[in-house]
Order: C-alpha cells, then structure tokens, then sequence
C-alpha cells in the first residue's frame, strides 16, 4: 500500500457564505466577497428583527458606521469584528456558526437569516 500526503485543508469557493465566529468575528466567504461586496473595502450593518436577518451593504469609502472589512493575504477572504453588534441583537456566540448567504438585489445588500424565530427588543 503507497500512502500520499493530503495537502488541501480547506476548500474555497462555494455558495456565498457568512461564517461567525465564537470571537465575533464576521468571516465572507470568497463567493460572497467577489460575487457581492469587492472592490468595496466597507459596509454598513444591518438588522432586520422582524425577519431575524442581518443585511451586509457594500461601500465604496469609509462614511459613519461603516466597517472596515480586512481581506486575508490573498484577499480571497474578508472578516470584520462585529462582537458589538451581536451583543446588541442578543446572539450568543457559544461555537463558530456558517449562515448561508444570498443576494438582495432590491435593498443591495448580501444578507443572511442569523434567528429563524423573530427577536424581542434588542439588548441596550
């Protein structure tokens, strides 16, 4: 029997995808990133209780509120840090959660269901 190295770890590409993880961080995945959000290097976040949906809406420059996305070494990968915005809508971030993500056309925004159920009021 002649053994051979597995080399890949990960696989890329996919369907657009919106991963958080347990630190807060939003990670866009590569299909999300150059199908949806680049060359934008901002978003503006936002949230939608009534439908438990979280909309990522791609900006060309920084303005008020908007998040500076950070794209990894071969910019195939996007993330920015929303830990404030999780505590606000109330997620609890006990593991590293991958939501499938689609693209809005009519609010043009890269949104994804983050609650299947409808929110009360956000925490203050």
């Amino acid at each position: 029997m002649a053994y051979e190295l597995f080399t890949r770890k990960r696989t890329h590409g996919g369907p657009p995808s919106v991963t958080i993880t347990k630190s807060g961080n939003f990670i866009i995945n590569s299909s999300a990133l150059e199908k949806h959000i680049l060359p934008n290097g901002y978003i503006h976040v936002y949230w939608d209780k009534e439908s438990g949906k979280v909309g990522l809406k791609p900006l060309s420059k920084k303005v008020d509120k908007a998040y500076h996305i950070n794209l990894s070494p071969k910019g195939n990968v996007g993330a920015f840090s929303g830990a404030s915005f999780l505590s606000y809508i109330g997620f609890e971030r006990k593991e590293t959660t991958a939501f499938p993500a689609t693209w809005n056309e009519k609010e043009g925004v890269l949104e994804f269901t983050i609650f299947d159920k409808p929110r009360r009021s956000p925490r203050g």
